[in-house]
């Protein structure tokens, strides 16, 4: 009985992976709307009944799909802007050290493994999907990185007003946006080898080229 439980237990867990990993590939190639359960179902390979043993739906899914790329990333920032606050308990933030927090980890992401670049697509396509239920699940996920970075960007530039704080965060997220989603296309046009690309390199050259506008505009109001 034991045996039969654990294989019991292990198949379930092996559908619930193999679900995980189509609807993965699914929603890179249509997006949220065109990723029907149906499509989900042929590309795992399996029944509609086992996917109904895991989820109650699509939106139940998707919640999963997207938590488990989401997270990794955030989890890294986040370990990161712990180390920024511990070090700055005694004077002011660096803007460069928060940007290289937030851009490292996920510009990292696609090096590596096919699985890991993947996982960066999804994550990618996530945060750009116009789907108002794709909105609504990935809102969550990003809400307390991004507010954090929203807070610590403030406290490191408090000489900015709110409409040039504002513009400031519009570039950071403008700029972490472009180059994750549409960079590999931008590389294709001006013939650049995209899968040579340095990323821990490139995410430091961002944040300097950001945090070296911010600065700057930053010591102009202050004069």
């Amino acid at each position: 009985m034991v045996k039969e439980g654990r294989a019991v237990r292990a198949d379930l867990e092996a559908s619930r992976n193999r679900f995980l990993d189509a609807a993965d590939r699914v929603f890179v190639q249509n997006g949220y709307d065109r990723s029907t359960i149906r499509e989900i179902t042929a590309e795992a390979k399996t029944s509609l009944a086992r996917l109904n043993r895991h989820w109650t739906g699509k939106k139940h899914l998707f919640s999963e799909v997207f938590a488990r790329h989401f997270g990794p990333i955030h989890a890294a920032q986040n370990a990161r802007f712990d180390v920024i606050e511990a070090s700055g308990a005694d004077g002011r933030l660096d803007p460069r050290a928060i940007l290289d927090a937030f851009f490292i980890p996920a510009l990292l992401a696609p090096e590596g493994r096919n699985g890991q670049h993947l996982s960066h697509r999804v994550y990618c396509r996530a945060l750009i999907d116009p789907s108002a239920e794709a909105i609504e699940l990935v809102g969550p996920l990003v809400a307390d990185t991004r507010a954090r970075l929203v807070r610590l960007l403030r406290d490191a530039l408090p000489e900015l007003d709110e409409e040039d704080f504002f513009l400031a965060l519009t570039a950071v997220l403008g700029t972490y946006l472009y180059s994750q989603v549409y960079g590999e296309r931008l590389a294709t046009v001006m013939g650049l080898n995209y899968g040579g690309i340095d990323w821990t390199r490139a995410g430091g050259a961002l944040s300097a080229l950001l945090s070296e506008g911010l600065r700057r505009r930053g010591g102009a109001l202050g004069c």
